[in-house]
């Protein structure tokens, strides 16, 4: 049987873009050697290839909400696997919205894929990507994995998911964007591995003085809208999970806020298992 893990592709949470940064966020979780992709962050598709993937490998991807930085990439990815000829049929399944997400990434790229479909003979785009709005529960199910959601809060946005993958013996969850929220403690029961989102208090005022300019409510966002590393290793005991990772570091400013002081922190409340994430970290579950 194929060795099972999680490729965290991006890291980094927000939209901004600085030499040295990590991409944003993206995942893959890979199991019995097949990938599912969860979130489109800024640098997926070359992320996905770096990471020994092959992008006809590509059938469903998830998104948990939709924030730029974690649906942005989707148009792109959609369309380079698509202009590659590799994939048949390619399923989404995300918040309300995703189907306006595709429906608008195509009208914005309707010259470039009717010149291709007439010059190239290749297949309507639209005819291979099927989506799914999604709601609380039963996501999907196919022979190898089972996934179901939860709706989770995250600031003023009106859908936001956790996303739990099951395997016959095996657990994962993505707990998306999300303030520290109790009932994520029991939709991670018993987890292998949970991936969740990160905030560093500490990094809570530099950032917003440093954007004050562009984003004059950016504290008041992140603090109803994340999750600080104490409290994701709060969920973490509290649900016994196996193994807590982060994702999604907030503030994403290494030289100022290591990995290790994410991890610091968290470890006052939880001496589990932890691993502070970084682009193309794998870790086995």
């Amino acid at each position: 049987m194929s060795k099972n893990k999680v490729v965290l592709l991006g890291t980094k949470g927000g939209p901004r873009m600085e030499k040295g940064l990590s991409w944003s966020t993206s995942s893959v979780i890979e199991v019995d050697g097949h990938p599912y992709i969860v979130d489109c962050g800024l640098g997926v598709t070359r992320q996905f290839v770096e990471a020994g993937y092959s992008l006809s490998q590509i059938d469903n991807i998830f998104i948990t909400h939709h924030h730029s930085d974690h649906n942005l990439e989707f148009g792109p990815l959609i369309h380079t696997l698509w202009t590659s000829g590799t994939s048949d049929k390619v399923k989404v399944y995300g918040p309300k919205g995703t189907q306006n997400l595709l429906d608008g990434f195509l009208k914005s790229l309707e010259i470039d894929i009717n010149v291709r479909i007439e010059d190239e003979k290749q297949r309507d785009l639209a005819s291979i990507i099927h989506v799914a709005e999604i709601s609380e529960g039963l996501v999907m199910e196919d022979e190898r994995v089972k996934v179901s959601s939860l709706k989770v809060v995250h600031g003023l946005l009106e859908n936001c998911f956790a996303f739990k993958f099951e395997t016959e013996d095996k657990k994962v969850v993505f707990s998306g964007d999300t303030i520290y929220y109790p009932p994520l403690i029991e939709f991670s029961r018993d987890a292998d591995l949970l991936i969740h989102e990160v905030m560093l208090e500490r990094g809570i005022d530099v950032i917003a003085k440093r954007l004050s300019k562009v984003k004059p409510n950016l504290k008041e966002h992140l603090m109803i809208s994340h999750t600080t590393a104490e409290d994701a290793a709060r969920v973490a005991k509290d649900a016994n999970v196996k193994h807590l990772a982060f994702n999604h570091l907030v503030p994403h400013i290494p030289k100022d806020f290591p990995n290790s002081e994410f991890v610091k922190a968290a470890k006052k409340v939880w001496d589990g298992k932890i691993t502070a994430g970084y682009d193309l970290c794998e870790i086995d579950f």
